[in-house]
């Protein structure tokens, strides 16, 4: 088995980078890609040159308002690093979360929603804005909490949609597109569109069409896609000259969401799959 979709403590995951791999050694999953959001700050903590590993990332940008995730494989992680230090410098990152919170208050005051309105960031971190507000919103409002029960719904459906009261345009706190494309190009890597099923405007609106020739591949295989959606998405990459990815996501245990992806042979082989090297493509 292998997983090209991982999340450590140095994001949003619940493990520390030294347990991820005692974890993916305990499953022996072989070949992997530890994928924080933003930046590459794992691979500044062990020698991953030593491991049958993939450096990589997953970095946030918009597009048409949306906003949707980009991977990054065999990247360059001091290249990744540098540019996240400085684009999420403190000034800048309490700028941005400032600013989001501001909106957000907004949307809900519009909405008539009750919140308080003295509240203030505790401290600064990236998402640490929607996330308060959600906490808010969901505890004081029930009909809020009905349409949107978890975070991950208010952030997709809410925050990030267009049609939606909720939507606050993230784009301008975002690289845009051909920007994430162009940092993933410039550290050395390929960059592949993560787990389209949970880009509902993307997807319905075939945006994928408009992006397909500046992406290297996309992530075919994710918890979130159905086994048949994803033999299709597979299909396509095929039909259409891109690389295949696939992975666990993981963050946290209670997602109940085992690791590693494990495929029949025939996929590995296929031409989807050459951009993995030889060495790591016949562990998988």
């Amino acid at each position: 088995m292998f997983d090209f979709h991982l999340h450590t403590t140095k994001s949003d995951g619940v493990l520390s980078f030294e347990e991820m791999l005692d974890t993916l050694h305990l499953y022996s999953i072989q070949p992997f890609s530890i994928t924080d959001h933003n930046h590459a700050l794992a691979y500044e903590c062990f020698d991953y040159k030593q491991y049958p590993c993939i450096p990589g990332f997953e970095l946030a940008t918009s597009y048409q308002g949306e906003i949707i995730e980009v991977l990054g494989y065999g990247i360059q992680p001091e290249v990744v690093n540098a540019w996240y230090r400085d684009f999420y410098s403190d000034a800048n990152l309490q700028r941005i979360e400032e600013t989001l919170l501001s909106r957000i208050q907004s949307c809900a005051t519009h909405e008539n929603l009750i919140f308080d309105q003295k509240i203030t960031l505790s401290t600064i971190q990236k998402g640490i804005a929607k996330k308060t507000m959600y906490q808010q919103l969901s505890s004081n409002n029930p009909k809020f909490l009905q349409q949107f029960p978890t975070y991950k719904t208010f952030f997709r459906q809410g925050l990030s949609n267009p049609a939606s009261p909720f939507f606050i345009d993230e784009g301008s706190t975002y690289l845009s597109f051909d920007e994430a494309i162009q940092l993933i190009h410039q550290a050395g890597g390929k960059a592949f569109l993560a787990h389209i099923f949970e880009y509902d405007a993307f997807r319905k609106n075939h945006c994928i069409e408009e992006v397909r020739e500046r992406l290297d591949g996309m992530e075919c295989f994710h918890p979130s896609i159905p086994m048949k959606e994803s033999v299709k998405l597979f299909q396509y990459c095929e039909k259409n000259h891109l690389y295949s990815s696939g992975g666990s996501d993981f963050h946290k245990y209670e997602r109940h969401i085992p690791f590693g992806v494990h495929l029949d042979r025939r996929l590995l082989d296929s031409s989807n799959f050459d951009w993995v090297d030889d060495s790591l493509r016949n562990l998988m």
